[in-house]
């Protein structure tokens, strides 16, 4: 399994390098470009939230992202030393109603859920560790019971 890690202590170019990093793997190892697609946009996704809310405190912090690819599978590991949350404890959306009449936000993480094959979170220490996981192929997913 190869994998690469990006270090991030601010916005500023944080995500374009995450970006780059994924595409230069993906170039690598010829991964199809679906898959490769929904991790962009589901870590384009986490990271901003970690920016706008994890960052809110003015504190300086430290965000690591690790990426790795194996023969079925793409794997993002995003850590970060903000205060404890639990994306995947919030409530589904409400997707009832008109676009006029729902609420701003809350379709983040559950588009990542939608996009990924597996999505995990933990707190371990004073970090929190979200694991993003992506089937190469759909019939890896069957393969392996989790499609």
């Amino acid at each position: 399994m190869m994998s690469c890690v990006a270090t991030i202590t601010g916005p500023g170019d944080g995500i374009a390098r995450v970006e780059s990093m994924l595409d230069e793997m993906a170039r690598e190892h010829r991964l199809d470009a679906d898959p490769v697609a929904d991790m962009h946009v589901a870590l384009d996704e986490v990271l901003s939230n970690i920016f706008r809310y994890g960052f809110a405190d003015g504190l300086p912090h430290r965000v690591e992202v690790r990426l790795s690819v194996g023969p079925a599978m793409l794997k993002a590991e995003v850590e970060d030393d903000c205060a404890p949350f639990d994306p995947l404890a919030l409530p589904p959306p409400d997707l009832s109603g008109t676009l006029e009449e729902r609420p701003i936000g809350g379709l983040g993480v559950f588009f990542v859920r939608k996009l990924m094959s597996a999505v995990r979170y933990v707190r371990e220490g004073a970090r929190n560790r979200l694991v993003l996981e992506k089937w190469l192929s759909e019939s890896d997913g069957r393969a392996n019971g989790t499609a």
